[in-house]
Formats: C-alpha cells, structure tokens, sequence
C-alpha cells in the first residue's frame, strides 16, 4: 500500500512538471515566472 501511494504521487508530479513545462514552452504559463533573453528586452 505505502509503495502503491509513492508511485500515484510521483505520477502526479510527473504530470504536473510536464504540463507546466508544456505551458512555458508555448508562452501560455501564467503561474510560472523564469527570466526571459535579456537582448530581447532592451529592442
């Protein structure tokens, strides 16, 4: 039971991580704030 939870939280995690990754990867991430290219900024 105890390693059956393990691995239902870990896959939650995973899923989580992939999503997130998903979203800042298309530019829709509204949770998630990372610095973008500094030469971009100053054009």
């Amino acid at each position: 039971m105890r390693k059956a939870t393990w691995k239902r939280k870990a896959t939650v995690a995973a899923q989580k991580a992939l999503s997130l990754g998903k979203s800042v990867l298309t530019g829709r991430s509204n949770s998630f704030v990372y610095p973008g290219n500094e030469e971009e900024e100053e054009e």
